[in-house]
């Protein structure tokens, strides 16, 4: 057998085996698809790229994106390949967007990569070796300002060449005067670490992810796409200059996890003692600087296209979704609208124009999963362009939500005091600014119950002239002191042979059951306590009629409308 026979034979067998590779990647990717992605997500470093690059007004509040567990929806929607796709998926998912033309843009490259299997597993592909890198750090170094150069860097080349020289004249000629030099030369690097040293710390861990980066806009500039994707255009624009950048970085830019423990214990000593990091981020600091505004549009380019082809798989095993209608009117008109995070959702029609709605029923029917329904598709709507319904008429609203609330103990602010300090901000957004859609789980529920329905009547009938309001409550006196300015609706459950059954379905109208009292008897209450309750119900519905107790002629009708 000749050589250059084995040569070839080595060959083949090396593509073979990467044709392997290529195959069960490909495997993978089609088996994964339409299907979510159970991992840990580090929602600090998730985020750190929104809250980078957000502007005021234009997101959903921190209160909001808690309440309505915004973090597990997202982790339902996540599918990217790496945490730079991940934090630009986040921040789209967290940012209002009023554009029309960029909103279509979105819903048109979700169905392509849908209908597209070629181009998507392409770019999959293409982005496969960002997936065990931590990219997430890409952000503050490329997003925050740089440091600025000190003015007599050139000094610190001379203090670790000197550093070098001692070192090396030790193991030569050892001397005290050597060994004394050199403790002078390490105190003075070390201050220099602990100084200047502490300001390009947060940059370090992004230097390796810049080398990554870039070496992805190559591969996705080779990829072939015939329907004009913005990300593509602007990636095989600034592929040049990728490709200049990541040869001038050269070693610098090298990822040193990948050295091991003891390989990066000893990079950790001789940075200590040679300043090697502070002088690799001074060697790149003027590359970085002149091209950050690129980068920044690489890394938003590269991070929309893993974005776009994991929000296309969410929607692939999604029971349903459409295309919204967002429209500049107190208007929500939806059919089957559904909860990202239920399992077997129940889904619901609600029509409402220009009016907003109280729904009344008792615990564990589904009021909150209802208003958190709403609340979270009016959000996706206007951020990632889809809704979990059949078909859906949305309104361009900011929403606000005051539903999770609990004693603050260490600040000293009770139950009652943290909600209406919340409904107070609501107050404050209605006065001014765009369409909002405040959503309140029984509203005022932590005081007694006549200063609860005037203060909630006088509230909410202030945030539903301009507004839309979705509220929770289990005072049937607010549907007549509020009128037509908003819609009753309830949930109901059946109580049958010693047991409690929901349909979770919202239903128009207020409830009249008296279900909670029969579910005294279901929880093991003694037979004479439901009894009682039974009656008193009686005698206070013959008193009051069968109503609210509370009798609303008593109460002002009208209000001020000049609000």
């Amino acid at each position: 057998m000749s050589p250059f026979d084995s040569l070839r034979w080595a060959r083949e067998g090396v593509a073979a085996f990467l044709r392997g590779l290529r195959r069960n990647r490909l495997a993978e990717l089609r088996a994964g698809w339409g299907k979510p992605v159970a991992r840990e997500r580090d929602l600090d470093l998730l985020r750190m790229y929104h809250d980078l690059v957000a502007e005021p007004g234009t997101t959903v509040d921190e209160t909001t994106w808690q309440d309505l567990a915004l973090d597990e929806v997202f982790a339902q929607v996540d599918r990217t390949c790496s945490q730079a796709g991940g934090q630009v998926l986040y921040h789209q998912m967290r940012t209002y967007l009023d554009d029309d033309t960029r909103l279509a843009e979105r819903t048109r490259q979700y169905r392509l990569f849908r209908q597209d299997a070629a181009l998507r597993e392409a770019i999959q592909r293409a982005l496969r070796p960002l997936e065990s890198r931590r990219t997430g750090w890409l952000a503050p170094l490329l997003v925050s300002p740089l440091p600025e150069r000190p003015r007599h860097a050139w000094r610190w080349y001379l203090l670790s060449g000197l550093s070098l020289a001692c070192l090396m004249g030790l193991f030569v000629v050892p001397s005290l005067p050597l060994f004394l030099a050199a403790s002078g030369l390490l105190v003075i690097n070390l201050v220099i670490n602990e100084t200047y040293g502490r300001k390009v710390t947060p940059h370090y861990r992004g230097f390796a992810q810049v080398d990554h980066l870039l070496t992805i806009v190559r591969s996705l500039a080779k990829v072939s796409d015939s329907h004009g994707l913005p990300q593509l255009e602007a990636i095989r624009a600034r592929a040049p200059m990728a490709a200049a950048l990541q040869k001038k970085l050269g070693w610098f830019a090298r990822d040193r996890s990948q050295m091991g423990e003891a390989g990066t214990a000893i990079m950790g000593l001789l940075n200590l003692a040679f300043l090697l990091d502070i002088l690799a981020f001074l060697r790149i600091l003027e590359a970085l600087r002149q091209h950050q505004p690129e980068l920044v549009d690489l890394l938003e380019a590269v991070g929309s296209l893993d974005a776009a082809i994991s929000v296309a798989s969410y929607l692939e095993g999604a029971p349903c979704a459409c295309e919204p209608r967002l429209v500049e009117e107190r208007r929500i008109e939806a059919t089957g609208l559904c909860h990202p995070l239920l399992v077997e959702p129940v889904g619901h029609d609600l029509a409402l124009v220009d009016q907003s709605a109280l729904i009344t029923g008792s615990n564990m029917a589904g009021k909150t999963t209802f208003i958190r329904t709403v609340a979270i598709n009016v959000i996706l709507a206007q951020t990632l362009h889809f809704v979990l319904a059949e078909k859906a008429t949305l309104p361009r609203a900011i929403v606000q939500s005051s539903i999770r609330r609990e004693d603050h103990l260490a600040s000293g602010q009770s139950y009652f005091f943290a909600e209406i300090a919340r409904v107070r901000t609501f107050l404050d957004a209605a006065e001014a600014g765009p369409l909002r859609l405040f959503v309140i789980d029984e509203i005022f529920r932590g005081t007694n119950t006549v200063e609860r329905i005037a203060s909630a009547t006088a509230v909410l009938r202030h945030l539903g002239v301009r507004h839309l309001a979705l509220v929770t409550t289990h005072d049937l006196e607010l549907q007549d002191l509020l009128g037509e300015a908003y819609a009753m609706f309830h949930f109901e459950e059946q109580v049958l042979d010693g047991g409690c059954t929901f349909d979770y379905r919202l239903h128009p109208g207020p409830a009249r059951s008296r279900n909670a009292i029969r579910l005294l008897g279901v929880c093991g209450y003694p037979e004479p306590i439901t009894r009682e309750a039974l009656a008193l119900a009686d005698q206070i519905a013959r008193t009051y009629g069968p109503g609210p107790i509370l009798d609303p002629s008593h109460l002002p009708a009208g209000g001020d409308k000049t609000h």
